[in-house]
């Protein structure tokens, strides 16, 4: 067995066993393809419920280069594809490395606000899900992860049907059109957010 498989499969059993776990809409993440997933974020737990919710294909998600240096996490982030990414300044081999791991056939799992928004709300989408879609011609699969993070309490992941941003991809775009792009992405992740919050 893979050390990937082995995670996944450890994480999907911790949020069945400690949560109501629900899956809405799977079948919406391609089978093939260049494929990006982009989820609202506001917990520790958002990159657990994301992995528990997709066993079609593997993820690679990005994470802060900080968390790396704690040696044992960052063998399990290694061992789960995850990319280190510096937040404040990302350089060009990251953004490099992201690209390749789009066209390598892993699913990116991004979140388009960029870091943890605690209040309640979301923050403003960063420009950095948009470039990679652009730049990666990749799909862009809005996900809803709807919790109130209480254990034993209901969590559903509600993925939405992908997005394509292929008009956009001989044009020269800049970081404003991006955060605009990312920001519309946002916006379908709140609407569902809300609705399957009632």
């Amino acid at each position: 067995m893979r050390f990937y498989d082995l995670v996944r499969g450890s994480v999907k059993l911790f949020s069945k066993v400690f949560y109501k776990f629900e899956v809405i809409g799977l079948e919406n993440i391609p089978l093939e393809g260049n494929v990006i997933v982009a989820a609202n974020h506001k917990s520790n737990l958002d990159p657990i419920f994301l992995a528990s919710a997709i066993d079609t294909r593997d993820v690679a998600g990005v994470a802060k280069k900080e968390l790396f240096d704690f040696k044992p996490l960052g063998f399990i982030l290694k061992g789960v594809n995850a990319i280190p990414i510096n937040r404040e300044n990302p350089d060009v081999s990251t953004i490099k490395n992201i690209l390749g791991a789009i066209k390598k056939g892993y699913v990116l799992g991004i979140f388009p606000e960029g870091t943890r928004t605690k209040e309640p709300g979301f923050s403003p989408a960063k420009p950095g899900l948009a470039m990679f879609a652009v730049k990666g011609r990749a799909l862009v699969v809005p996900v809803s992860i709807i919790t109130d993070y209480r254990i034993f309490n209901r969590v559903t992941v509600y993925i939405d049907k992908p997005i394509s941003f292929e008009e956009h991809y001989n044009q020269k775009l800049n970081s404003k059109d991006y955060e605009r792009l990312s920001q519309n992405v946002l916006e379908v992740i709140k609407e569902n957010y809300y609705i399957y919050s009632k």
